[in-house]
């Protein structure tokens, strides 16, 4: 037996990932012609596994109005470079939080509406909860495309004068005519600054936490798995409920007592909805630690003044982290904390999937605000897509993918990666989840790429756009996340190629 000469045996080494036992009968070959020896290379691979091959852009071709870098069809291969889309792109899961109004000039900047309130205004008698007020901010977000999130406090030294017992409190009156410990602090009203004295509970009173967990529990009958809730803060403890007891003073809860007393309580009662714990104190760390490791995320209230956003770091990879300023945009400025490149620099240090959106620090830096809702949480970009240009129905196929995570942490939510054929008439007339992408794997930075088998059954014969999108659910009619290329659908697929031909048989 001969070798096949040199130059033949160069060229099947160079067409790709060729199996190794092909190369090993390729050398064993009598003395074919290079032409011939290739043809044979080629016929085998394309026969048992085309998708081993990688084939590189050999030129710049039309894809009829796709937006694409390049498109390369060689033999059976189609490859595509689809373009990025570097505007401000909303996702679930991420992005600006508006605080309290919901203001409709901003809705193409941020995707999720959080308010705080106190206890006694939602439940102001035993039994008796005014669930209005949080079902009404649900419907409103919903109808506009967004997501609510929302926090329930216990003690707050900022209570509004508008209210029935003029801000006295917050844990409600009842849950102390029941006999539970409390204690008198000086708050303050936030709209006049005017002092008031406000009841407060004692933290470790077995009363006051049987209340409290029943409150808790009927918050989770209610809403526990909501869809339009993007994530619930457990603001149960401390002052604002962040877990501190600035401006109330009192005895601190020891770690053990926040975690069972608390955060147990909440995702007990929300085992199927996103929970934020605020970071209150250093010595809760081990707590905070624990919450991570359970999927609870994280929040930092004070980006600036307080916090570089590291205590937040720990939720990265586990759940998402929420930025909170310390002030407004106005205050920051006037204090001198506010500076473009230091937030940039604290979204590197806490990775967060939301921060709070500030309609003055937008007016001054819309760039900057582009930059910072497509850094935090993710962002994915399709960067290249290798695919089979004729598929018969009803035999496997191969597509593989490339996509990188431009944003600075993981997506959390649940996400399935979709392939669909559209047909000239602009319909989805097949669509089929790519099981072998994880998209809750694609780290920040870094380019995944992942290979697909697929049949697809009782198409008719003809062209096709092949598009892709991705799902919140397997259940859902079309693609909720968009990811950051042009050529999108009206139903949020993204065209990749108009080239694909369906046959009926070989």
């Amino acid at each position: 037996m001969k070798l096949l000469n040199p130059l033949a045996f160069f060229c099947v080494k160079n067409i790709g990932n060729v199996p190794p036992q092909i190369v090993e009968v390729m050398k064993q070959v009598l003395s074919f012609s290079i032409i011939s020896s290739l043809a044979i290379i080629l016929m085998s691979c394309q026969k048992d596994d085309l998708s081993t091959l990688n084939f590189k852009p050999i030129s710049d071709i039309s894809n009829q109005g796709l937006s694409v870098n390049s498109i390369s069809d060689s033999s059976n291969v189609i490859n595509v470079n689809p373009t990025e889309n570097f505007g401000l792109l909303l996702n679930p899961g991420k992005g600006f939080v508006k605080y309290y109004d919901f203001d409709a000039q901003y809705a193409s900047v941020f995707g999720t509406k959080y308010i705080r309130y106190d206890w006694a205004d939602i439940q102001p008698k035993e039994g008796v909860y005014n669930w209005d007020w949080i079902d009404n901010e649900i419907a409103e977000c919903r109808a506009n495309g967004k997501k609510f999130a929302f926090g329930i406090m216990s003690a707050n030294t900022n209570r509004s004068i508008n209210t029935p017992d003029k801000g006295k409190y917050v844990t409600p009156k009842w849950v102390f005519d029941a006999g539970a410990a409390k204690r008198t602090i000086n708050a303050t009203y936030w709209e006049t600054g005017q002092t008031v004295k406000q009841i407060i509970p004692i933290w470790t009173d077995a009363i006051f936490l049987t209340k409290l967990k029943n409150f808790i529990t009927a918050l989770g009958n209610r809403y526990n798995g909501n869809k339009d809730i993007a994530f619930i803060d457990v603001r149960s403890y401390g002052n604002w409920g962040e877990q501190h007891l600035y401006e109330l003073g009192g005895t601190n809860l020891t770690s053990a007592q926040l975690k069972l007393q608390h955060l147990q309580v909440y995702k007990d009662a929300f085992p199927n909805t996103q929970l934020i714990t605020p970071w209150g104190e250093h010595f809760y760390d081990d707590t905070y630690q624990w919450a991570v490791d359970n999927g609870i995320g994280m929040r930092s209230d004070g980006i600036f003044k307080y916090s570089n956003g590291s205590e937040v770091t720990r939720a990265h990879t586990k759940a998402p982290s929420i930025f909170e300023y310390t002030a407004a945009y106005g205050w920051l400025t006037s204090e001198g904390y506010w500076n473009p490149d230091t937030l940039l620099k604290y979204i590197e240090i806490g990775k967060p999937s939301y921060i709070q959106f500030d309609a003055d620090m937008y007016n001054a830096n819309t760039v900057l605000y582009t930059q910072v809702a497509n850094r935090v949480g993710y962002h994915f970009v399709i960067k290249n897509v290798h695919v089979q240009k004729n598929i018969v129905n009803g035999q496997s196929f191969y597509i593989q993918t490339s996509i990188l995570n431009k944003g600075v942490t993981n997506i959390y939510e649940d996400c399935y990666l979709a392939l669909a054929l559209i047909n000239s008439n602009g319909e989805v007339v097949q669509k089929k989840f790519l099981t072998q992408s994880f998209p809750k794997n694609w780290k920040s930075d870094q380019l995944s790429t992942e290979t697909n088998n697929i049949i697809l059954t009782g198409l008719n014969q003809g062209t096709y756009t092949l598009a892709l999108g991705m799902f919140s659910s397997m259940n859902d009619a079309e693609p909720k996340i968009a990811f950051a290329n042009n050529s999108k659908t009206a139903n949020n697929w993204f065209m990749i190629t108009n080239q694909i031909q369906i046959s009926l048989d070989n």
